[in-house]
């Protein structure tokens, strides 16, 4: 079944709001935190949604950004509010100087910036110094190019762009590479090497599995949220419904995505289609936002519905197979 959409007509103080913030981006595209802070509040309060039905398609429609570079100066300018800064210093900076910080727990993100300028090579600050005073607080690399490397595929923007919408910012992706976060977002993110599943798992999560071992992530994803560790998750999969693992996802909101997905890698020209259809499943206290903003994408079926659905779409077998 369709989840039928509710009225996306805006009030009259949002539309007088979302003119001001427009006005405020017009004026000041060479200030990144001003226009960054436009940025978020028209995100959060989805003011475009008049006329466009993701933020991705809103910036890449109105200013011509990416919605990774969007979401970079929202970033800085959250960081810049953190770190305050004296006058002079702010003058000075730019919004690539705080890209590294991002990448730092807010509390953490003060320190490193005192310690990069007091310690930046002729007092001239450089986004290679912070990286380099981010990296030795973390002991892990921080790149701000893409790596060549094993060929990978990431998901489609416009799926984490939706699930944005939904939870705001994440806080963690347990399942995820350098690559990845640069269009995710996520505050926290655990590589091939960090091993996610041995990991903790705070806060709002956004998960996109190795598909070649998805039961043990489901599991952790489950017993996370139950522990109140994962306040809320978005979580892409093969629709494998006849899996013992997707038997445990039919108590939470599942979207059952229209056609195939395009997975994309930075260093090929064309995303490839994905050879199966897949799901999107939500786990959380806000299952309306999902339905709302994932009808887009696929069929949605809402909690109350699932058992039904299971019935109905995987033609369940009490012996499912793993």
């Amino acid at each position: 079944m369709e989840v039928i959409t509710t009225d996306q007509a805006m009030t009259t103080p949002q539309r007088v709001r979302f003119a001001q913030l427009e006005e405020n981006i017009e004026n000041k595209l060479q200030a990144f935190y001003d226009v960054g802070e436009a940025l978020n509040e028209i995100r959060e309060s989805r003011l475009y949604r008049a006329e466009h039905g993701t933020f991705a398609e809103y910036v890449q429609a109105k200013w011509g950004f990416a919605r990774q570079h969007a979401y970079r100066l929202i970033a800085s300018s959250k960081v810049l509010d953190n770190i305050e800064p004296t006058e002079e210093q702010r003058e000075n900076l730019r919004e690539t100087h705080l890209r590294p910080l991002a990448t730092l727990p807010d509390e953490d993100q003060k320190q490193a910036f005192n310690e990069a300028i007091q310690t930046a090579p002729g007092g001239q600050l450089t986004q290679a110094h912070v990286r380099e005073v981010v990296q030795e607080k973390t002991g892990h690399t921080v790149r701000m190019k893409p790596e060549r490397g094993p060929v990978e595929w990431y998901t489609p923007e416009h799926v984490i762009d939706a699930a944005a919408q939904v939870m705001g910012d994440f806080d963690l992706d347990p399942a995820s590479c350098e690559n990845a976060n640069r269009i995710v977002n996520a505050l926290k993110f655990y590589t091939l090497e960090d091993n996610g599943l041995e990991q903790p798992w705070t806060g709002r999560v956004w998960l996109n599995p190795p598909y070649d071992a998805v039961g043990p992530w489901v599991e952790k994803l489950i017993a996370e949220y139950e522990a109140g560790n994962v306040t809320e998750a978005v979580l892409l999969v093969n629709a494998n419904t006849e899996t013992r693992w997707f038997e445990k996802l039919w108590k939470f909101s599942i979207c059952f995505v229209r056609g195939r997905l395009k997975f994309w890698n930075p260093e090929k020209a064309n995303a490839v289609g994905a050879p199966h259809g897949n799901a999107v499943i939500y786990v959380g206290a806000f299952p309306e936002r999902f339905s709302a903003e994932f009808q887009r994408i696929g069929t949605v079926y809402a909690v109350k519905d699932n058992q039904a659905a299971w019935r109905e779409i995987s033609n369940y077998q009490p012996e499912a197979r793993t």
